[in-house]
């Protein structure tokens, strides 16, 4: 498998192999390039894939309607009066799909604060190791369920959760925040565990590294992919001058002058569009100072030292979210490590994206591997 070229603008051809590289399970690749190869705006994107996941639906293709409504859904704004139904439908396809296959899962609504955390366990039959999953900037624990169970088979019992900031908490007014070994902490006591391994996908590479050198009990860690600084990572969209212009602005306090200038680069940049509106929905932020201000903390910067588990590092040479310095930094700055194992996906080998979407059974593979040498 590799990354496809489906459609021209990148950020939907990104969000289009990004269900492509689960297989025939998830979707069906003619129907899906047939419906995104063309779209060009936001509304376009929409209304193709509600069509598709309905046509799924009537047809009881029920991971095909999830995945569909997922996208559906991706784009949109929260004041959108539709956000929250196609939300719904596609958790309800997710689960329908669930059932059908007999996946041998439970949901918990773990207490955090003043909402829950949404939790789905899998229970290995004969359990070796627990393994700890979470997610990032905009997933939902549901749609990593397909992948993650093949760590059921061969006798981890997973536990995946959201925390502040996704899927069903973010629902509840749980805002993201930075200091993630504090959910990762309650997930942990709530299910009476006493050693695990975390994966932390996307951004959620930062946050699993992250818990890991306040939570203990976590014997090793994986950042799948890697991330060291949130705001460098949400600057780095803009394009060199500008995004230049955009640090200096938020590093000297020009708030006015850094909400108006983001302002016009949302309406002209659907990357921008995208991730600043999805990065103040998440954080409960109004504008895009405030916004940068709480990324800011989202940085390991002096918590590496802290990261003493065995711990394993995976980042795309091509990955257009994080920058491949990132990888490096890490690489250099977590020393104190019981083992560190360091993996950079090319395009050759088709990994070379975040995430490695186009092939994502590479990381998958690479992980199962090395929890089973440290587990």
């Amino acid at each position: 498998m590799s990354y496809k070229l489906v459609n021209h603008i990148p950020q939907f051809n990104f969000q289009i192999n990004r269900i492509l590289t689960y297989g025939e399970i998830a979707c069906d690749e003619k129907e899906v390039i047939e419906a995104s190869s063309k779209i060009k705006t936001l509304k376009e994107w929409n209304k193709s894939w509600i069509l598709i996941a309905e046509k799924a639906v009537s047809e009881n293709r029920f991971f095909h309607a999830a995945y569909y409504y997922r996208m559906a859904e991706f784009f949109l704004k929260e004041t959108d009066a539709d956000k929250n139904l196609i939300y719904n439908l596609c958790i309800l396809n997710f689960y329908k799909a669930f059932d059908e296959c007999k996946l041998p899962y439970k949901r918990y609504d773990v207490p955090f604060e003043q909402g829950i955390l949404n939790c789905i366990k899998i229970t290995a039959k004969e359990e070796k190791g627990v393994v700890l999953i979470c997610g990032g900037y905009d997933s939902f624990i549901e749609e990593f369920v397909l992948t993650v169970s093949k760590l059921e088979e061969l006798g981890y019992t997973v536990i995946l959760f959201e925390g502040p900031g996704q899927g069903r908490s973010l629902k509840q007014h749980l805002y993201f925040i930075y200091d993630w070994e504090r959910p990762t902490t309650t997930v942990i006591d709530y299910f009476h565990i006493y050693k695990c391994a975390m994966i932390g996908i996307s951004w959620g590479g930062y946050l699993a590294l992250r818990s890991s050198a306040f939570e203990k009990r976590i014997t090793a860690v994986v950042a799948y992919d890697v991330m060291y600084n949130g705001f460098d990572v949400m600057t780095n969209i803009f394009p060199s001058f500008i995004k230049k212009v955009v640090r200096w602005l938020y590093q000297n306090d020009r708030k006015s002058m850094l909400n108006l200038l983001i302002k016009l680069l949302m309406r002209k940049i659907i990357m921008a569009d995208w991730a600043l509106s999805q990065g103040m929905y998440i954080t409960g932020t109004h504008d895009s100072y405030n916004f940068y201000k709480e990324l800011s903390k989202h940085t390991l910067k002096n918590i590496c030292n802290k990261i003493d588990q065995d711990v394993l590092l995976l980042a795309g040479e091509k990955d257009h979210y994080i920058p491949v310095e990132q990888y490096d930094q890490l690489r250099v700055q977590i020393h104190n490590d019981r083992s560190l194992t360091c993996r950079l996906f090319t395009k050759a080998e088709g990994g070379e994206q975040h995430c490695q979407i186009g092939n994502h059974m590479l990381a998958i593979n690479e992980i199962i591997k090395w929890l089973d040498q440290v587990m």
